[in-house]
Formats: C-alpha cells, sequence, structure tokens
C-alpha cells in the first residue's frame, strides 16, 4: 500500500496583540520605585532632556618632580618617571660608544678590571659580567675600535668610566649630553613597591605601594580638596557643549521599535559571589543605562581638573544650576571618579603611556616563604638577561663526594658523606631577624658542603632586585618586610620599557614590576646523611 503525503505552508493570521508589547507593562512597580529611591533619581526634577551644557572647569598643572624640566608630568609619560632608575640612560649602546670616546682620552692600561665589561668572577658585581644578549656578539672581536685590550674580547664600559670621571681627570662640560645628574631612585628595596609624592598648586599627590605598570587617576591620593576659584557673576563658560546619551555595546536602545546589538549581552556574563562588582554593572547598565549623558572637555594632559560649575538645559528651556539647585548634587559619599582627600569633581589627568614597548626580562627572580623550612626564598631565574637553570637532583648526586677527614679502617664497613642535596645554587636564603628594632627577612647565604673545606654556596645574589644600594658594608646586602610578600608569593621582573611623550619622542626607562604567583616556591632542606656502601 503506498501513502502520499503532501505539505503546504500557509500563511497564518497571529493570534497575539502586538500593543501589550508596546505598553511594557510592569509587574512588580514597587521594585522600579525601591530602585529609583536607592540611586537618588526622584530628588531629580521632571523635566526633559538635557540638550545644552556649560560648565566651568579650573586646570592645575602638575609640577616637574624633584624641579627636574627632563621630568616634567606634562610631557613625560608618569611610569618613565616613578619607575626609571638612576642610570637608564646609559644604555648598551651608549656604554660601548662613550667607552670608545674614553679610550682616545685615557690610559687604558692603567684602569681597573671593573671598567670593562668582562670582568673575572672575583670582581665587583655591580656592572655584571658579559654583555646581555643581543650585545654579547661584541665579544667577538670583530671590529677593532670597539676592542680595547690586544688579544682580549673585552671592551672598555662608558658608563663605569663616567662615575669616575673626577679621578680620572674628565671634564663634565666636555659631554654635555651626558646628564648632569641621575634622577632619584623610588623602589622600596624592603617593601617591593615604589612610592613618591608629586605636587601640584601647593598640594601634595601620593602615589603609594604602586606594583609597577600603568599609572593612572586611581594611583594617587590627595591632601586636600583644591580651594575654588572666585569666579565673578559674569564670568565666561570654558566649555560649551551638547551632551549626548551614554552608548556602549548592547545598551538597550530609547525607543521601543528599535533593536539592540545582539552580538553584545551584557545580561549574558553571569557573575557570581566573587565577581559582585559585575553583579552591580550590569544591574546599573540594564536599569539605569538610557540616563547617563557625557559631554566633552579638552584638558591638556598633566593636569589636575576640576568642574567648578555646571549649567544644565532642557528641551523645556529650563536651566539647571549646580550651584543653586542641591537637589542635583551627586552623592557625597560615592563617585565614579573619586580620588581620596579631593573633590568628587576633581580628575587627575596624566599622560599615560599608551601600550609602551616590552623589552625582555633583563631579571626574573620569585619570592615565597617556605613554612616547612621557616625561610623566604629568592629563586633567580633570569639574571643579566640570561636564564638560569637550577641543577636537577641527580646532578647534584653525581658530583664528587668530599674527601674523608680522617683515616679510614678497612676492617670496618665504608661509608660515603651525601651532603643535602637540597642546597643547590640561585637559591638565596632570607631569615627572619630584627634589624633596628623591626622584623625583617635578611639575605643570608647557602653553605656548600659537597667541598672541602665548606664554602658558601656559589654565585651570590646577582639580581638587581635583591641588592638595597641603601646598605652600606658590614650592614645585609638585602632585607625584605615580611608584610611586603604575600602568603602566595610573588614574582619581580626588571625589563626595558619604550614609550613616547607628548611630543612624540621616544621615552626609555626600565620597569620593575611585582605580579602574584599561584604557590611559593618551597625546598626541603634536609639534614646531611652517610650512606653505606654496598661491597
Amino acid at each position: 500500500m503506498i501513502y502520499d503525503h503532501h505539505l503546504r505552508l500557509e500563511p497564518r493570521q497571529p493570534d497575539y496583540d502586538f500593543d501589550r508589547g508596546i505598553q511594557a507593562e510592569i509587574a512588580d512597580p514597587l521594585w522600579f520605585l525601591g530602585r529609583q529611591w536607592q540611586m537618588g533619581e526622584q530628588q531629580g526634577e521632571d523635566a526633559g532632556s538635557p540638550v545644552e551644557v556649560t560648565c566651568w572647569v579650573a586646570q592645575r598643572p602638575l609640577d616637574p618632580f624633584d624641579g627636574d624640566p627632563r621630568r616634567d608630568p606634562k610631557i613625560v609619560p608618569p611610569e618613565a618617571i616613578v619607575e626609571s632608575e638612576p642610570d637608564d640612560w646609559w644604555t648598551i649602546g651608549r656604554r660601548i660608544r662613550y667607552g670608545v670616546k674614553f679610550k682616545a682620552l685615557l690610559d687604558v692600561a692603567a684602569l681597573p678590571d671593573d671598567c670593562f665589561f668582562r670582568l673575572p668572577p672575583e670582581a665587583s658585581r655591580a656592572h655584571g659580567a658579559d654583555l646581555p644578549p643581543p650585545y654579547e656578539q661584541f665579544n667577538c672581536g670583530t671590529g677593532a675600535d670597539f676592542k680595547c685590550r690586544p688579544g682580549q674580547p673585552i671592551y672598555l664600559d662608558g658608563w663605569a668610566v663616567w662615575q669616575r670621571r673626577v679621578a680620572l681627570g674628565l671634564q663634565p662640560a666636555d659631554f654635555p649630553e651626558i646628564p648632569a645628574g641621575a634622577p632619584a631612585d623610588l623602589w622600596q628595596p624592603d617593601e617591593l613597591v615604589y612610592e613618591t609624592q608629586i605636587t601640584c598648586a601647593g598640594h601634595t599627590l601620593a602615589l603609594p605601594r604602586h606594583a609597577g605598570g600603568p599609572v593612572d587617576w586611581y594611583s594617587v591620593d590627595g591632601d586636600a580638596p583644591f580651594a575654588p576659584r572666585q569666579l565673578a557673576p559674569d564670568a565666561a563658560p570654558e566649555v560649551r557643549a551638547f551632551p549626548a546619551q551614554l552608548t556602549y555595546p548592547g545598551a538597550p536602545n530609547t525607543r521601543y521599535w528599535q533593536i539592540e546589538n545582539a552580538q553584545v549581552d551584557i545580561g549574558g556574563y553571569p557573575p557570581d559571589r566573587s565577581h559582585f562588582p559585575s553583579m552591580l554593572l550590569t544591574d546599573l547598565l540594564s536599569s539605569h543605562g538610557t540616563q547617563w549623558f557625557l559631554f566633552p572637555i579638552a584638558t591638556a594632559a598633566g593636569h589636575a581638573l576640576t568642574v567648578e560649575r555646571l549649567d544644565v538645559k532642557d528641551g523645556f528651556d529650563q536651566v539647571y544650576s549646580s550651584q543653586v539647585l542641591k537637589a542635583l548634587q551627586p552623592p557625597t559619599d560615592w563617585s565614579l571618579f573619586r580620588v581620596n582627600n579631593l573633590d568628587f569633581s576633581t580628575l587627575l589627568v596624566w599622560p599615560t603611556a599608551l601600550a609602551p614597548l616590552a623589552g625582555l626580562a633583563l631579571e626574573e627572580v620569585l619570592l615565597g616563604i617556605d613554612e616547612y623550612s621557616n625561610l623566604l626564598w629568592a629563586v633567580e631565574r633570569r639574571v643579566n638577561s640570561r636564564d638560569v637553570r637550577t641543577p636537577s637532583t641527580q646532578e647534584l648526586r653525581t658530583r664528587p663526594a668530599a674527601a674523608p677527614s680522617g683515616p679510614v679502617n678497612a676492617a670496618e664497613q665504608a661509608y660515603t658523606y651525601l651532603p643535602a642535596v637540597d642546597a643547590v645554587p640561585y637559591w638565596q636564603p632570607y631569615q627572619l631577624d630584627v634589624l633596628n628594632g623591626r622584623r625583617r627577612f635578611v639575605q643570608a647565604r647557602l653553605a656548600d658542603y659537597s667541598v672541602q673545606p665548606p664554602a658558601p654556596m656559589e654565585p651570590a645574589a646577582a639580581a638587581q632586585v635583591l641588592i638595597d644600594p641603601r646598605l652600606a658594608d658590614p650592614a645585609p646586602v638585602h632585607v625584605v618586610d615580611p608584610a611586603a610578600v604575600p602568603v602566595d608569593g610573588l614574582a619581580l621582573e626588571r625589563r626595558w620599557m619604550l614609550a613616547r611623550d607628548v611630543n612624540g619622542q621616544p621615552v626609555l626607562w626600565v620597569q620593575r614590576q611585582r605580579r602574584p604567583l599561584l604557590a611559593p616556591p618551597a625546598r626541603r632542606l634536609r639534614f646531611d646523611v652517610m650512606e653505606e656502601v654496598s661491597t
């Protein structure tokens, strides 16, 4: 038996009414009233949309840091001012070029070894041993102008010579391009952060505990609000603009017949308890996103901008002044761009470094508190632009054992001495101690018992982030505040950064940055053992 099936499409009149959807019925109007009360919307006026804004704006310039015009925050990005090291000007290229210039003026044979790039192992560690990558090619001696000693691939370090310019008789006036003074180092070696202050119109803006990276308006804290200007009644406004409604991808449109962008769904990111601000942002955008307006204010970089008066004209030609209508004032305990101890209408505008070029890490050090050994470990993973590798346990076991210190009785069972293999190079220990009345982790040295007599583990800490130049001998090389290292540990990195200032000129500096770890480095320091030798 055969059955034939036929399918046919027929137009059908919908059985529902579009009018109900346009009415936008509310199922819980009391909830809307409560939200309006919480957001302060019931304090507003029953007026039309804003069509014109006039405001009086005061712009106060930031002062150059330490009075140095080369560190002017109106021109130079704040990251280069805060994070720069004293000798950032002396790049590898300048150290080589000025070494060639100084070679013609000095007796190279009479200079000490630490004035050259390649140093003996026992020399000072202030300059490193070899040229870092990719400049190690100069050690091959391919250019006769670079070689300073016949038959040896070593080159004069212009930076080391310049530090001895007084003793060597070099006149700074003959080299005006070299900066006369080095900027102050704002890195706190014991706190592992940057800290400084910048002045503006007689006020102090503090930058506390900067961990490296972008510097923006929220990075500083003020000391007191700026005093308002004495404006004349007929003073012309500095800004006159037409406000526009705030829009963003996925925002609800103001008209019922307009369809939102379906590619972005703000409500498609369900926040959990660990992302409470995301829930507040979603609620704000979905329920009040159509009630925000924007207007531009032209300002110069490196200024503190304060809106001292704001007049808004609506579509009914009504003018609302912020000095008259107190109901239109924003909340005093909350602001989207609020800076501590500054007025809610003050915003700090930085010439922030936009998409700077970051070089490879010059140094990388992991720090973490090991509860097992009760030590703070500083693990050097990269030093002088080169990766360093900790020897494995198998490699340490294959090292020749230490020679016995006394006679061995052949009739007795033979034993071999196995030192604690967990004491390895590039793991620098810090012991908790009291220094100048304060608890500090003090840098120490591991002992290498694989040699006789026992000697300190080599090499010593060579990373610049593990050296405090403020400490003088015989004080410790480096100390760390216990509160500066979190429970999960942290990583410290040094790298070259390149950006441009507001005039388009390149700005180069060395950045030190800390970032969190998932787990701190740990190593068990077991005791040395005597292992029986099988015959």
